[in-house]
């Protein structure tokens, strides 16, 4: 009696596991999947990162975020173009960055619905080693008139690596470039003298020098403006009087081109009702990470400025 009681208490206990492991697979099945096409401490990741829980209050279901890495964040894309249009998985991604992706044979953000601006823009950086010979703009133009400067670059493609393809295409000079990563692997080859200059997002190079030593010395930044916490540090727009060269990188967050206009809204109206959370513009102080949340109009607005800049390097 006592086994048949104990097997029959074993026996329920596997279909209670087997309930809950199939309503956690329900559970996971139906969140709402942010998908980010770079890795674990890119901005993208960040960003999130911050909005994960309030936008899960919002639409009061879980928000899960994932990862499809590769082809500069191309992959992440074509996930959500050929998910289903049902607001279950969306792409958050830097607006440039599907701008400097898109080819004519493969376009992305025709095939992309905007839901929401998560971001105000911040600017990349022109950085060098604060122990350089190269203290200022003129000192920089006149060492790479000199000698070809080692300059570590994500690449002409990335959002980043423009900065440095702009300066090489406006004052006709050319550096000898070193490709990276990211951010944080080209202030690594600055501050172990493998690289005379890099181009970094503006965010890195304040949170270095906040912490750090040795620290850089940022000669000129990408933005319309100078930035707030650099107030001597002029743009490459205003160094070559053009103010059609300013750029910033900026957050979207985006569904498969035909989801309904009824799922669409509901999800920019989560998404802009977090101007109000206090707690997450806390965290992302802290962070850097300038949350800002605008309708899908402010990313319209966001391509149309990025594919001016992005014209100017394709000549």
């Amino acid at each position: 009696m006592k086994l048949a009681r104990r097997d029959a208490l074993r026996g329920t206990a596997a279909v209670a596991a087997t309930a809950l492991i199939g309503r956690r697979a329900d559970a996971a099945s139906e969140a709402v999947r942010l998908i980010c096409g770079f890795g674990v401490g890119n901005p993208t990741d960040l960003c999130a990162q911050l909005i994960q829980n309030g936008f899960s209050a919002a639409l009061n279901e879980p928000v899960e975020f994932d990862y499809t890495l590769g082809q500069a964040g191309r992959r992440a894309a074509l996930q959500v173009i050929d998910a289903e249009p049902d607001g279950r998985m969306l792409l958050i991604a830097e607006i440039l960055n599907l701008v400097l992706q898109e080819t004519p044979a493969e376009p992305l953000l025709s095939r992309l619905q905007p839901i929401a601006k998560v971001t105000r823009g911040f600017s990349t950086a022109l950085a060098v080693n604060e122990l350089s010979d190269i203290r200022d703009w003129p000192g920089l133009l006149a060492a790479a008139r000199a000698a070809r400067l080692r300059a570590a670059t994500m690449g002409a493609d990335s959002t980043i690596g423009l900065l440095l393809a702009l300066v090489e295409r406006r004052l006709n000079l050319s550096f000898a470039p070193i490709e990276v990563t990211g951010s944080n692997a080209a202030v690594d080859l600055l501050l172990t003298r493998r690289a005379d200059i890099a181009v970094v997002d503006t965010r890195t190079a304040l949170l270095h020098n906040a912490r750090n030593r040795p620290k850089l010395r940022v000669l000129a930044t990408s933005g319309a403006a100078r930035s707030p916490q650099l107030p001597d540090v002029p743009t490459l727009a205003e160094l070559v009087g053009d103010r059609k060269l300013a750029y910033t990188i900026s957050f979207g967050i985006f569904a498969p081109a035909a989801t309904p206009a009824a799922v669409a809204k509901r999800l920019t109206a989560a998404l802009v009702g977090l101007r109000s959370d206090r707690s997450m513009q806390t965290q992302a102080r802290l962070a850097q990470i300038p949350l800002e949340f605008d309708g899908p109009s402010a990313i319209a607005t966001a391509v149309a400025r990025d594919r001016r800049v992005a014209a100017d390097i394709a000549g």
